[in-house]
């Protein structure tokens, strides 16, 4: 289900904590289960450091999956991410890659974004940057998102374009980065 709302989240710039690094993990894998005991999310990257005894984490290389109905519902992709468990949030910092896996009638759709902030509780993605959705037939860019796993809703905010053709493939004439 696609919809189109009015106003984004904010959202802060995240860098890495300051402080002690009290642990440091290479090449990890964080299993995450919901309160009905089932898998909720996979959190791998090549490198995790924590700052302070249970405190916020700063991964390198993150890969995130959330699950629903024991598959993957969305996997997202970036150069680094904060996790602050705490908080249930996981901060995906700089160009970020969504992956909806297709299932039964649900065609595959691929988001790029950039900063994308996940509830790890309630498995919804936001970000405030520019952000561009593909699906087969559909290609939309529109500044503003959110993802709702467990709703199965995409929105993007503002300044919303589409594009329905059997390429999905943006219009030169419509991108914003070309000359």
């Amino acid at each position: 289900m696609l919809a189109f709302a009015s106003a984004p989240l904010a959202q802060a710039e995240v860098s890495p904590p300051e402080g002690e690094v009290t642990l440091q993990i290479d090449g990890f894998t964080l299993h995450a289960t919901g309160d009905d005991g089932e898998l909720s999310h996979r959190l791998r990257g090549t490198r995790l450091r924590e700052f302070g005894r249970d405190g916020p984490q700063w991964v390198d290389d993150p890969d995130l999956d959330l699950f629903a109905e024991g598959g993957i519902e969305w996997r997202w992709t970036a150069p680094a991410a904060l996790h602050q468990p705490a908080a249930a949030t996981l901060d995906l910092v700089g160009p970020t890659h969504g992956v909806q896996p297709p299932r039964g009638e649900r065609v595959e759709t691929l988001i790029d974004s950039r900063d994308v902030r996940v509830a790890t509780d309630t498995m919804v993605a936001t970000s405030d940057a520019l952000s561009t959705l593909n699906q087969p037939g559909l290609f939309q860019r529109g500044t503003g998102l959110r993802v709702d796993s467990r709703g199965d809703t995409i929105e993007l905010f503002h300044d919303v374009y589409s594009l329905y053709s059997e390429t999905s493939e943006e219009d030169p004439a419509h991108d914003p980065e070309s000359p």
